[in-house]
């Protein structure tokens, strides 16, 4: 009788334990991928609490990255995207006229191509289209947030980094970025 009700307290505990397993496997930050930087052309973050993977996106894809000189001036943009349905969410770093390097980290405080030549932002976007509204959020001077290059490889096209940011619409509504990170190849 003994060896039966302590084969019972044994299953009852593995079966706490599976569940417990389940539970962390429901946290938003796992489901994200992980910091690499291998140019595994993979990008996530949290967006108020609940990950955001790229889905969807049809012929142009889903995730875009791209490091360029044009004029006289270096331009960064990540952009990917989430499409279910008649929604399409996305989430876009940018840098205007200023140069990213390698273990640098950088103010984002910029709403997207500000009249003046320099600066680094983020944003999101949220479009439904029947019927069709866009909703965007961007960077500014007061809200802001960061991102860190981690990896800029220009033989092997590979940039990789982290990311946070604040962003509001013109209505005064904040949506929060957060645990971003990207290991992307980037076009010239």
């Amino acid at each position: 009788m003994k060896n039966i009700f302590f084969l019972l307290v044994m299953i009852a505990g593995l079966m706490a334990c599976d569940k417990d397993d389940d539970q962390s496997s429901n946290d938003p930050i796992d489901q994200l991928p992980k910091a690499t930087q291998t140019g595994s052309n993979t990008v996530g973050c949290l967006v108020n609490g609940e990950a955001f993977l790229p889905k969807g996106g049809g012929l142009a894809g889903n995730k875009n990255c791209f490091y360029q000189y044009v004029e006289g001036g270096y331009y960064f943009g990540l952009k990917f995207t989430n499409s279910d349905g008649n929604i399409l969410r996305a989430v876009n770093l940018f840098t205007k006229n200023s140069q990213i390097a390698e273990n640098q980290t950088y103010l984002l405080d910029t709403p997207r191509f500000p009249d003046d030549e320099l600066g680094k932002g983020g944003g999101y976007n949220y479009y439904t289209s029947e019927p069709y509204t866009e909703t965007q959020y961007l960077t500014t001077p007061e809200v802001t947030g960061e991102m860190s290059i981690t990896k800029l490889d220009f033989e092997n096209h590979i940039v990789s980094g982290t990311f946070w940011f604040d962003a509001i619409n013109e209505d005064g509504k904040l949506v929060e970025i957060r645990e971003g990170r990207f290991d992307m190849n980037f076009t010239e």
